[in-house]
């Protein structure tokens, strides 16, 4: 396949190129350290955290799953969210991974760890999402309101 750029130069593609998607490294032994497997964690999963736990638990709790080192920073991104999306985002973290975890009990810690850090990574977008919409229609309503009563 070629096309034309420009009015002197061509790209060609191959359909090697376009369905090659990016290279994932597997996590390292230093990135696994504290990671539980499956059979560790076991089939009925409770993370032990909540909206109203320390940051310190939160780390903690999150590493088992993702190691200290993507527990701490997963921890701060849940931290960030405030007491509301806090909670919500760990009840979800704890749900898909309880469910994951049941259907796959016999997985690696690196398996662990890059479910973990899907389910993670989607949890806290989802929540950030949600406060950002929410924040935005009551600053929205506010201003609003304000320019009604001002005139």
């Amino acid at each position: 396949m070629s096309t034309r750029i420009g009015s002197n130069s061509s790209f060609t593609g191959t359909s090697a190129a376009r369905s090659a998607g990016p290279t994932i490294q597997p996590p390292s032994t230093e990135e696994l350290k504290g990671v539980k497997s499956a059979s560790d964690l076991g089939s009925d999963f409770k993370l032990d955290v909540n909206s109203d736990s320390e940051l310190a638990d939160v780390q903690a709790s999150l590493g088992q799953l993702v190691g200290e080192k993507k527990g701490q920073g997963y921890g701060m991104m849940v931290e960030s969210l405030g007491k509301t999306f806090k909670g919500r985002a760990l009840e979800g973290i704890q749900k898909d991974m309880a469910a994951w975890l049941k259907d796959n009990k016999n997985a690696t810690p690196t398996q662990v760890f890059e479910q973990a850090s899907k389910v993670m990574m989607k949890q806290v977008l989802m929540q950030q999402t949600f406060k950002q919409t929410i924040d935005q229609m009551t600053s929205t309503a506010i201003s609003r309101m304000k320019d009604t009563f001002e005139g």
